[in-house]
């Protein structure tokens, strides 16, 4: 196809871009529809199915976490030398979304092609710790600088998706350029009419999520419990993940049936349940730009966040 003097070609590196549900990938992928329909082409190259202006790289799970990371809909990609370099050599600009052994490679490549290379943070050490019982503080600070070594410190250009982010990478040692963009809200997300009530009768609480230790849920259905007013209140937990079964038994042990129902929504249902809840709670301990969050307050919603 032809170019504009304008256009890019570019290559965007992320693990996995199929069956996503977690923030970071969902953002990528409209980022990078968006550079699409302005002109620019991406090449997505990670794990995942077959398409066009795709590069496919074996799919992956390290030892030991098998089972968490399938529950967390999430898969690391083998970094294929080869094929990263075919991928990198066409391409005006390498973007890696993630600092895993993939993104680690796959920088060192763009690095030796003489490419400038953007990286996005989106995840915390603390996110990947919380979710294997490992809150040390001297072990949050070891990987934070072994990131910044081997991924952060490398780059060009570090995107960070809040101000809280940048100041976090700061902190720990950040010295490459950085810039705060927003993992942004898509225009549907906003104020509608709807008659959609789920739970008629009652004041009804919304918290949207994956199923992981750091987002707290059993700390919202706790405070339920303990609430005077729990026999006028439901609250909706929308996710899923590796604590599904647990949140579902600590719920059946603390209130009455139908107090918590969990719901796993497409992101198009998100919507009529964003502009019917009476409340948005969220008690994550951890968190880089909480994408459910924005998209509540954008439709209308407010918001009670720790």
């Amino acid at each position: 196809a032809s170019r504009t003097v304008s256009s890019l070609i570019v290559a965007m590196v992320l693990d996995t871009f199929d069956d996503v549900r977690n923030g970071a990938v969902i953002s990528t992928l409209r980022f990078s529809a968006f550079l699409g329909k302005n002109g620019h082409t991406v090449i997505l190259v990670g794990s995942g199915q077959p398409g066009p202006d795709r590069v496919l790289l074996q799919p992956f799970y390290p030892p030991f976490f098998k089972k968490v990371m399938q529950r967390m809909h999430f898969i690391f990609a083998w970094p294929d030398r080869r094929l990263l370099r075919q991928a990198f050599q066409a391409a005006d600009l390498v973007h890696i979304q993630f600092g895993f052994y993939l993104g680690m490679r796959a920088i060192g490549i763009a690095r030796a092609l003489n490419k400038p290379v953007v990286v996005t943070f989106h995840v915390q050490a603390e996110q990947l710790l919380y979710n294997v019982g490992l809150r040390k503080p001297w072990i949050v600070r070891l990987v934070y600088r072994l990131w910044l070594l081997l991924f952060y410190n490398r780059a060009d250009l570090v995107v960070c998706p809040s101000k809280f982010a940048e100041e976090e990478l700061r902190r720990y040692g950040l010295k490459r350029p950085a810039v705060v963009i927003s993992n942004g809200i898509m225009p549907e997300y906003r104020v509608v009419s709807t008659d959609f009530d789920p739970c008629p009768g009652y004041f009804h609480l919304l918290s949207v999520g994956r199923n992981a230790a750091e987002k707290r849920q059993d700390m919202l259905i706790r405070a339920l419990a303990r609430c005077r007013h729990r026999e006028r209140i439901r609250l909706t937990i929308a996710g899923t993940g590796p604590l599904r079964g647990a949140l579902e038994a600590l719920a059946r042990q603390l209130l009455p049936e139908g107090c918590v129902r969990f719901e796993y929504l497409p992101q198009h249902e998100l919507i009529r349940w964003y502009n019917s809840a009476d409340l948005y709670v969220h008690a994550s301990a951890v968190e880089v730009e909480c994408m459910a969050a924005t998209e509540a307050m954008a439709c209308g919603l407010p918001l009670l966040i720790a």
